[in-house]
């Protein structure tokens, strides 16, 4: 087989650490030990070694300086080594500085990886915001650290577990701001961007839902004037540009109709009206794709589980099955966009 033909079947496969006191050494290293992926692809892990070895995973780390060296051997974990000065000082299962600058440094050299073609994708391992904070970062998450590394001129949060699909329109904020963040415009551009990628990975046009703000959708006016000032009239807009859209409903019709086959994906204005249909029916295929970036990004939808780093057997409870569905699913991403 030619080695083009090769690397189109299995193609290299950023997955970063993320925070080194939490899960995340331990979920990317057991996920890329997962024979099926294997098959689909070539994991490399990008972090520490260090980490890497600590994490427990049963399995050879080779840290590696460049994808030349790469060893595509079972057992064997490749890890482009970004190492941090003292790292030796990390305690596990807390926020801190050293944690959040080791997990930005791996950050930074998956997107170079990304941004030269070199793999097919990222899967970032889960970051804390506290540890990004005390690092100096001033991005609240992956999200929006994407965007600026990239100079992405908008991206969205598309969440995915099983067969549903959640568009966050607000992401990060407290429930309170959320009614004055909300805008018709921001609605139809958070929409059309992930419209036009659905279309692409889905061969056809999305379904879409639209959920309403309030409880009723607003009752017509009585419980809140949202959905007739901000929502309604971007779902006319959508509609117009020739986009599958009904909505402003209810969230609770939305999603039992999403969940009955009825639609493609569900447009949520805050983020609890997405997360917690997702987390509750699919908890361990709870993805995050950002959309808008010029590489494709998957990420597990959980934290990272400080609290499963104390004890006799630190991550002994870690489970990987959320970090697999997102690195197969970048997979399948990366296969099905047209420049491919």
């Amino acid at each position: 087989m030619a080695s083009s033909e090769r690397a189109r079947r299995r193609p290299f496969l950023a997955l970063t650490t993320g925070d080194p006191a939490g899960v995340g050494p331990r979920v990317v290293s057991l996920a890329a030990l997962d024979p099926p992926l294997r098959r689909m692809c070539r994991p490399l892990l990008v972090g520490d070694a260090w980490i890497v070895r600590r994490s427990g995973a049963p399995a050879s780390v080779i840290p590696l300086a460049g994808l030349s060296d790469y060893l595509d051997r079972p057992g064997v974990l490749n890890v482009l080594h970004v190492p941090h000065p003292r790292i030796a000082a990390l305690e596990p299962g807390r926020p801190s500085r050293l944690s959040g600058e080791s997990a930005v440094m791996a950050v930074h050299a998956a997107v170079q990886l990304a941004m030269a073609a070199q793999v097919a994708g990222v899967v970032t391992g889960p970051i804390s915001k506290e540890s990004l904070h005390l690092a100096g970062v001033p991005h609240p998450g992956h999200t929006e650290m994407l965007r600026a590394l990239t100079g992405s001129p908008q991206v969205e949060m598309l969440m995915a577990a099983g067969p549903l699909r959640a568009l966050l329109v607000t992401r990060h904020l407290p429930l309170k701001t959320v009614s004055d963040r909300l805008t018709t415009d921001g609605i139809v551009r958070a929409v059309r961007l992930t419209d036009g990628f659905l279309r692409r990975f889905l061969g056809r046009r999305p379904r879409w839902a639209v959920c309403g703000l309030n409880p009723h959708a607003g009752d017509n006016g009585l419980l809140g004037s949202e959905e007739k000032r901000i929502v309604a009239p971007a779902v006319r807009r959508l509609a117009a540009a020739g986009l599958s859209v009904q909505g402003p409903l209810p969230a609770d019709v939305a999603w039992s109709r999403h969940a009955a086959g009825l639609y493609d994906v569900c447009a949520c204005l805050y983020h609890d009206q997405g997360m917690i249909p997702l987390k509750t029916l699919h908890p361990g295929k709870l993805v995050n794709i950002t959309v808008g970036l010029p590489f494709v990004r998957t990420s597990p939808g959980h934290g990272t589980a400080f609290d499963l780093g104390s004890g006799r057997r630190p991550w002994a409870g870690a489970d990987p099955s959320a970090t697999i569905e997102a690195a197969r699913l970048a997979v399948a991403i990366f296969g099905r966009m047209p420049h491919n």
